[in-house]
């Protein structure tokens, strides 16, 4: 005879806490049928089907042993817990509140209730959940870790690691709690403490994908990209669906400068997890990376509907507005996070940046001072006062800086900023000895940033990008595409090296009424990208391979978008001055677009032009920082330009900053009749135009002319002569053509 009931429940039960699940629940089945007011059978099938991942059925049975027997705290319990499964949070609230009327102490009802606030945003309610949980039961783990979690969401970051590393105590083999301790200790800046709760936390659970995602975070916080690379990789291969584990990978590739796997990444989390607002702004960043404003303002408007608290939004959305050009609506946006963050010393200093570009400047100072007194140890005003104040600094600001450079501790890109900043107040002195010292070191630090970010300045690339310029813009290829472009005026083009003087004649021109000084536009680069399909690696050889037969229909469309685009910047100006140096390089480009365009080239000594760029703390200029890098760049330089003056159709006005800060008028006239104008002497009192300035140079051209920065590598001979001696050697030789 088969064995009854009674027996048969003594099996499933056995089975059940073997872990053999299935087995249970198909003897469970058996009894109920034969069976079907069998309440214990009727509970514990409905146990066995939440665990087998089956909510819904469960709930059935557990409805059944309610109906049969409702004054069960534990049958209660779990059916919450199966409601909360299938998101039926309402009735499983309801059901967790019986089962503690009916059993106060029921530790399991009070921990499942404790889950459901904290799924509904209530960490502090959850919290007290968990803690009468523990009031019964002192050594409940998983109520530890979760007590854990509530903690840490409200802030309470001492308490959170204390009930995480009780949860480790007590149950050793609890990796969830190992992963939850790891990734707290990683956010209180103790990545090799969490390293090893994190290593833990995978060992004990293999297959839980999340474990994963947070080794691979503190092995990336610890230098390890390439094994945080590979946790993240096999944490996507556990769970295709996890949304955070793109986006940790589009930011590492990010960091790496792999911008194009970056952004594949990235955009990956944002459609897997719509209505997350962290993964909109981790792709903001990047686009403004890459220059695309618009797009990063559409992902942080996005990420600004989903959480409107995000200070980090408010912050990159001002940070877009100011590069846009829009410094009202920047200032404003900075002012609205001062109400709420009155104390907050870095939105104290990108205030301070754009007040100074509205030539806003004892605003701006007061801003510096304010950042300054919320954190006196406030790198970023520091530096800023530095160079805003230079030889006029006060002591006890100069010494602040000093003690901050002494800290050990400094990050290096603030060590960078401090050193540079002090180069500029010594070498205003006339301490030159003092200003290249601190500069070889600042320079040291940048050029090893930049290695290190995987964006490093590539030479070879640079020189094929060149090779393949003067390859493609021929006499032969003016003379088969005259006639394609847009006879407009409106585009003038101010090119050179930076530091050339590029800003200061763009100051100069456009004092003119009749003229607009645009700042540094990336349309020309954006243009020729465009023509190549896009920003990826590959655009700029697909344009090259297009320009061999370009028609009249692509050059009318670029030309189009781009003059579409200077009327948004300003629809009444007869003259736009689009001042990017490195235009220089897309000369023939803008030529084929706009054959009546106007090319300004500033020259200026190329050893004052390498003193400038090395004591200039650029952010964008990976060449800037070593000498080999400098020389190359030059060199290529020179090539491109004689080229021009070889083959360009179009005339082309060399400026020299030395005529320049001799007799302005002069060259202020020829400048304003190359461009097809009449004299206008407002161009000689530049400095008293307010209109904002967006470049390194900004302090510069807020004052009269001053001679003080001709021959200024002379200070800086014994320093750099290295850098002086291969220069000569290779402006002397004028550049033996490379073919």
């Amino acid at each position: 005879m088969p064995p009854g009931p009674p027996t048969l429940l003594s099996t499933a039960f056995a089975h059940h806490q073997r872990g053999e699940i299935s087995q249970a629940a198909q003897l469970y089945r058996q009894i109920v049928s034969a069976d079907p007011a069998n309440v214990e059978a009727l509970h514990l099938l409905g146990v066995a089907s939440l665990q087998l991942g089956q909510p819904r059925q469960a709930s059935q049975w557990l409805e059944r042993a309610v109906a049969l027997q409702p004054s069960s705290s534990a049958f209660h319990a779990n059916l919450g817990e199966a409601y909360r499964a299938q998101g039926r949070l309402e009735q499983a609230e309801a059901c967790f509140r019986l089962a503690l009327r009916l059993k106060p102490d029921n530790a399991d009802a009070a921990y499942n209730f404790g889950l459901l606030l904290m799924q509904l945003g209530q960490p502090a309610r959850a919290a007290e959940l968990f803690t009468q949980a523990l009031q019964y039961r002192p050594n409940f783990a998983l109520a530890h870790n979760n007590l854990g979690n509530a903690y840490r969401m409200l802030g309470n970051i001492e308490q959170a690691l204390g009930h995480f590393r009780r949860a480790v105590e007590l149950n050793p083999q609890l990796g969830l709690a190992h992963g939850n301790l790891g990734q707290l200790l990683l956010e209180c800046q103790r990545p090799r403490e969490a390293l090893r709760h994190c290593q833990e936390a995978v060992r004990l659970d293999p297959q839980l994908a999340p474990a994963h995602n947070n080794l691979g975070n503190v092995l990336r916080r610890l230098g390890r990209p390439k094994d945080a690379k590979a946790c993240y990789l096999e944490a996507l291969r556990l769970d295709p669906n996890l949304a955070v584990v793109y986006n940790n990978l589009g930011e590492i590739a990010h960091e790496q400068g792999q911008l194009v796997e970056a952004k594949q990444w990235l955009m990956q989390a944002v459609q897997r997890e719509p209505n997350n607002a962290r993964f909109p702004v981790g792709l903001a960043k990047l686009l403004l990376e890459q220059r695309d404003l618009a797009a990063a303002e559409t992902h942080l408007a996005t990420a600004r509907r989903l959480d409107p608290r995000l200070a980090e939004v408010r912050i990159l959305l001002a940070h877009v507005y100011f590069e846009q050009g829009r410094l009202a609506d920047a200032q404003a946006e900075y002012r609205a996070l001062l109400a709420d963050r009155p104390n907050d010393p870095a939105v104290h200093c990108r205030l301070a940046e754009v007040l100074l570009e509205l030539n806003q400047r004892d605003e701006a100072l007061a801003c510096l001072r304010t950042a300054l007194r919320a954190d006196p140890n406030c790198a970023p005003a520091l530096a800023q006062l530095a160079v805003q104040l230079t030889d006029r600094l006060p002591a006890e600001e100069e010494a602040a800086l000093r003690r901050l450079l002494d800290n050990p501790n400094l990050a290096s890109g603030d060590r960078a900023s401090l050193l540079f900043a002090l180069a500029q107040v010594c070498d205003a002195r006339g301490d030159y000895n003092q200003a290249a010292q601190h500069l070889a070191q600042a320079n040291q630090l940048e050029h090893t940033a930049w290695q290190q970010s995987g964006r490093a300045y590539n030479v070879e690339a640079h020189a094929h990008f060149v090779r393949r310029l003067l390859s493609t813009f021929t006499p032969a290829f003016f003379e088969r595409v005259r006639g394609l472009g847009i006879d407009s005026e409106r585009p003038v083009f101010i090119v050179g090296l930076p530091r050339s003087g590029t800003t200061l004649l763009e100051q100069v021109l456009a004092s003119h009424s009749r003229v607009f000084g645009a700042g540094e536009l990336r349309l020309a680069r954006e243009d020729f990208e465009t023509l190549g399909g896009g920003s990826d690696g590959r655009a700029e050889a697909r344009a090259f391979d297009i320009l061999q037969t370009i028609d009249a229909e692509t050059v009318q469309r670029l030309a189009q978008s781009h003059l579409e685009r200077l009327r948004i910047i300003n629809n009444s100006a007869e003259r736009i001055l689009d001042k990017m140096p490195d235009n220089y390089l897309y000369v023939g480009f803008m030529a084929l677009l706009f054959p009546r365009a106007r090319f300004l080239h500033c020259c200026r000594d190329i050893r004052d032009v390498a003193v400038s760029c090395w004591i200039t703390h650029f952010r964008d200029i990976p060449w800037a920082n070593d000498f080999d890098l400098m020389v190359s760049r030059f060199a290529q330089y020179r090539r491109v330009m004689d080229h021009w003056k070889t083959v360009l159709p179009v005339p082309m006005l060399d400026v020299h900053y030395e005529e320049m800060v001799e007799d302005l008028e002069s060259v202020a006239r020829r400048a304003v009749a190359f461009l097809g104008l009449e004299w206008e002497p407002a161009c000689l009192a530049y400095h008293r135009n307010q209109r904002p300035v967006r470049t390194a140079s900004l302090t510069q051209v807020r004052q009269p002319i001053y001679r003080r920065s001709v021959a200024r590598w002379r200070h800086y001979q014994d320093a750099l002569q290295p850098l002086f001696a291969r220069l000569e050697e290779v402006f002397l030789s004028r550049l033996a053509q490379e073919q």
